[in-house]
């Protein structure tokens, strides 16, 4: 197994820990790409950009799917049958994640080959080239995959999270939710 070291310290190795926790909304918070990286790789490489709107677009289909959906009466049931749906999309979201990583680990690995053999000198250099790009444009298209698939799971959730609390979903509005943080905020100092 690979080890990698963290930046502030180099006693510290990650065990990627999309490999051992059970997959959540709560990991994926934490192994998804960035977006700001996401769209400078898109650029770099000449991908197409994700979609801006992917969360919410995912938000929207997964509340449609839930009104059409018959759930059960019980509580328990419908937070249950809830939790299956958006299971398989927070699975794949999370083991899209993962193969990123990895191969974007992998994509170093061919990027450090080249370096040493161009500093040593060889003729082995055109298929070293060949492979850390072949690794550089899969890492970069499985980055763009993970962060679509991330987008999806978000905007899924935030839809079952409604209807768990029996609430009528709404469309995601950025200053009404940062008014009611404040307004919870401030409920919580007095």
């Amino acid at each position: 197994m690979r080890y990698e070291t963290m930046t502030l310290g180099s006693n510290v190795i990650r065990f990627p820990v999309e490999l051992r926790a059970k997959p959540s909304i709560d990991l994926l918070i934490e192994v998804a790409p960035d977006s700001r990286e996401v769209e400078l790789i898109a650029e770099a490489f000449g991908f197409e950009p994700p979609d801006p709107d992917g969360r919410s677009k995912a938000d929207r289909a997964m509340a449609e799917t839930i009104a059409k959906t018959d759930l059960p009466a019980d509580p328990k049931e419908r937070r249950t049958a809830l939790n299956a749906m958006l299971r398989p999309l927070v699975d794949r979201a999370v083991a899209a994640c993962g193969e990123a990583r990895q191969t974007a680990l992998r994509s170093d690995e061919a990027g450090e080959k080249l370096a040493s053999a161009q500093i040593e000198g060889g003729y082995w250099l055109a298929p070293l080239e060949d492979a850390a790009n072949h690794w550089a444009v899969e890492s970069a298209r499985l980055q763009l995959t993970a962060y679509e698939a991330a987008e999806a799971a978000h905007g899924a959730g935030r839809a079952i999270e409604f209807a768990k609390r029996g609430e009528p979903w709404r469309p995601s509005n950025v200053e009404e939710d940062v008014d009611a943080l404040v307004a919870a905020q401030r409920a919580l100092a007095r």
